[in-house]
């Protein structure tokens, strides 16, 4: 895979001549639009706090990632004609919907100061797309799941739908975009030592330890951080979909609406003082993670944090 901003909708077609899955495709229900999850109720004042801050500070990442998933939803609209109506198609959409779901729903943790459980749908949200990128060349082992699937276990009286194990680890590899943002939501959602700082004593020192426990107060740099590795993989996902106009065949100006899309994510992810993580090689080889411009509210200093 190429990196997001480099879009070509005509380039690297994917390889699809494995034989049909046995299985009808039936139809396949797309909402007509998207909006990110509303407000929950209840709310503790911290993450109300936050939701609002959120939606001020940050209401740009907001409406890209609102618009965007929306373009996602008009894309994979596309397989619903009859002639893309196919268990190939249905593969992809299958993990595309969840890639898609898990985008949306961290979005809403974030904006209610859930940092770190949001972090889990992220790495996942990742895997899907990655299983998507791998999946053009590899298609022969949906095939077999699907032939087996659903068949009657004798043992347990059940339907044996089978586990049809599959993840996308080589695409992941050589993605420049995917795979630091991947190891990053991996190592900070473990139980590792570091990052359960960050989250549960954000301003800790080497002199003191403020613990805050089930903290969900606003944090500008976990916000800026996560909500762009949202957009990021948001990214990927239509870079993906675009090379897959054989099942997904959106006219062309929908096409061209959804490459100036991730232009202008580009742009936005590019501004200056916005919290980022980059890789860093340490003395000894180790690959270390530098977050850069991470503070709690607009005003306070700028840290720089290796973990």
């Amino acid at each position: 895979m190429t990196g997001p901003g480099d879009i070509n909708p005509d380039s690297l077609p994917i390889a699809l001549s494995v034989a049909e899955a046995p299985q009808r495709v039936s139809g396949m229900r797309v909402p007509d639009g998207w909006r990110l999850p509303g407000k929950p109720a209840e709310l503790t004042p911290a993450a109300d706090d936050a939701w609002r801050q959120t939606g001020f500070l940050l209401a740009d990442d907001l409406r890209l990632l609102e618009a965007g998933l929306a373009l996602q939803a008009r894309i994979v609209a596309a397989g619903y004609t009859p002639t893309a109506r196919t268990m190939r198609m249905a593969a992809f959409a299958s993990l595309w919907s969840r890639a898609f779901s898990s985008t949306s729903d961290a979005a809403s943790l974030v904006r209610r100061g859930g940092y770190q459980s949001a972090l889990p749908l992220l790495r996942q949200a990742i895997e899907h797309v990655a299983a998507q990128a791998q999946l053009g060349n590899e298609l022969d082992e949906f095939r077999r799941w699907a032939h087996q699937a659903y068949a009657r276990d004798a043992d347990t009286r059940a339907e044996d739908v089978g586990l049809g194990h599959f993840f996308g680890g080589e695409a992941i590899a050589t993605d420049d975009a995917l795979r630091p943002i991947y190891r990053a939501a991996s190592d900070f959602g473990r139980p590792n030592f570091g990052p359960t700082a960050l989250f549960v004593a954000a301003e800790a020192t080497h002199a003191r330890y403020p613990l805050v426990f089930a903290d969900d107060a606003f944090h500008l740099g976990w916000a800026q951080l996560l909500l762009g590795w949202a957009l990021r993989i948001h990214a990927s996902q239509l870079h993906v979909a675009l090379h897959l106009r054989e099942l997904f065949p959106a006219p062309d100006d929908l096409r061209g609406e959804a490459a100036a899309h991730v232009r202008t994510i580009d742009v936005h992810l590019a501004q200056p003082n916005r919290c980022r993580l980059e890789e860093h090689t340490d003395a000894a080889g180790r690959r270390r993670h530098l977050l850069l411009d991470f503070r709690r509210r607009p005003a306070d200093a700028t840290r720089r944090l290796l973990l």
